[in-house]
């Protein structure tokens, strides 16, 4: 079998070796008589005649079962499989009719586009299909996500991680990253995707302002010298309640400057942010104050015998915020840490003859009451918020040196700075335990223990004290407690 064998494997390796011109069928008749010449000499040699026969077989048909692969493989039509930008399109036979549509888009075509090629059998090519996704591939379509709020689109933005992204930075505006608030959007706000042009995509800066643009018109206004929250809010028509909540931002909105620009309009943002949250704060409770006739003293005098304390109370509150400005407060509970003592005041009631005051002699009360300014506006009324505490007095504003006027005949109990706010302040006792005040003052023109006539000039308006603009402060304190003034004007 040793030569039959060797002749085989020989023949095996003239397959790749024959020239073009040798046909299929004579190169099977030419090993076809070798086979039998070969056979022959073996069974001389060998009584192995089954097995000789057996080998014989496989030889020859391996032989032409791989002369037949590789001539299928070589008459094979090549096709090509497409990447385009590294995902697989499908099979196409004419390559050079889809490279003749790539060099008509010229640069539109930013896709990389192979063509790998393959000799297998197919059915069919996914010519069209393949062409439709080059196509594609021009346009400048791109996966994205719609912020939409209550319906309305609002911005597009890459997906829906940058989409999240956003709602969090615009919460992050108006509640800290660590509180214990629970926060959600006012309005209804959801990510839509879809598939669109890549020009309808902004930044996340952009989106960030676009979600946060007001609703309303903003108005602003210019703060001059000498204006106050009062001033401003009278001259816009505006409450000093609406002016503080359009100002969040401003720490202490009474501390004013000159050429600060400040919000006349609460802006309004397209998505608001609502969160609610559980605080804690410590608030003071007001003392009472007691007051006890001393005919030692004389009238319109007063000696304090007991100095009153404001007691302290801790509560835990349900607090409601929208855009970070407070909607609504509720008291959990509350824990009093220490009650507040009363103030006793000694009142004088001996009572004086005066003679040689410069104002001459004390007059009776009158039944009615004076203007105590000569000109200018209401820009604070009694009872007023200001900033958390009711503002228990009259400001009147009017330019610096407006005549101040005695409301009513009395006697002058104070003139004088003395630290507590007022400014240059005038305090005239009357009867009945009525006593009117006039603060902020920028001159004056009595001193104490003088007696005043009703309308009786007493000094000019200013902005002493704790002040943001030239205004009179008028009070008035009935038994030593602050009631509206507007009685007493």
């Amino acid at each position: 079998m040793g030569k039959l064998t060797e002749m085989l494997y020989d023949g095996r390796r003239q397959i790749g070796t024959a020239s073009p011109a040798s046909s299929k069928k004579q190169w099977v008749q030419q090993q076809a008589s070798a086979f039998v010449r070969a056979a022959k000499s073996e069974i001389r040699k060998t009584f192995h005649f089954r097995n000789t026969i057996a080998a014989l077989a496989v030889c020859a048909l391996t032989s032409v079962g791989v002369y037949t692969v590789q001539d299928k493989i070589a008459a094979a039509t090549p096709v090509y499989r497409v990447y385009i930008d590294g995902e697989y399109s499908g099979v196409v036979r004419d390559k050079a009719l889809l490279e003749d549509q790539m060099v008509s888009y010229g640069a539109l075509l930013k896709s990389n586009v192979k063509f790998l090629p393959v000799h297998q059998t197919v059915k069919s090519t996914n010519e069209w299909t393949v062409a439709n996704a080059i196509s594609e591939s021009t346009k400048t379509m791109v996966d994205m996500v719609i912020v939409r709020v209550n319906g309305q689109d609002i911005v597009h933005v890459k997906d829906q991680e940058t989409a999240e992204k956003l709602i969090k930075t615009l919460e992050s505006k108006y509640v800290k990253a660590d509180s214990n608030a629970t926060v959600r959007t006012s309005e209804q706000v959801d990510f839509v995707p879809m598939r669109g042009d890549k020009q309808l995509l902004v930044s996340f800066e952009t989106a960030l302002s676009l979600v946060s643009q007001s609703k309303n018109e903003r108005k602003t206004y210019v703060v001059s010298r000498g204006d106050s929250l009062w001033d401003i809010a009278t001259k816009n028509e505006i409450s000093v309640d609406e002016l503080t909540q359009a100002n969040p931002e401003i720490g202490d909105i009474d501390e004013l400057s000159e050429g600060q620009r400040i919000n006349l309009v609460a802006v309004e943002p397209l998505i608001s942010v609502e969160s609610v949250s559980e605080e804690t704060r410590e608030i003071t409770t007001n003392y009472e104050v007691e007051y006890k006739d001393d005919n030692s003293l004389d009238v319109g005098t007063e000696k304090i015998i007991q100095e009153g304390k404001e007691g302290k109370k801790n509560q835990v509150l349900k607090v409601t915020r929208r855009n970070g400005v407070k909607q609504q407060e509720d008291v959990l509970s509350e824990q009093v840490v220490s009650e507040p003592v009363k103030e006793i005041i000694s009142k004088g009631t001996r009572k004086q003859t005066y003679s040689s005051y410069s104002g001459g002699a004390a007059a009776a009360v009158s039944g009615s009451w004076a203007y105590p300014i000569g000109g200018g506006y209401i820009s604070s009324q009694y009872g007023e918020n200001r900033g958390g505490k009711a503002h228990n007095a009259i400001d009147i504003a009017a330019s610096t040196g407006t005549p101040v006027y005695a409301s009513n005949n009395g006697t002058v109990i104070q003139a004088g700075d003395y630290g507590d706010g007022y400014g240059n302040c005038i305090r005239i006792s009357h009867s009945n335990g009525i006593v009117s005040i006039y603060g902020h003052l920028s001159s004056m023109n009595v001193s104490v223990g003088q007696a005043v006539q009703k309308g009786q000039r007493i000094g000019g308006v200013g902005s002493t004290g704790q002040s943001t603009g030239s205004h009179l402060h008028y009070e008035v304190r009935v038994n030593g407690v602050q009631v509206n003034p507007a009685p007493y004007m």
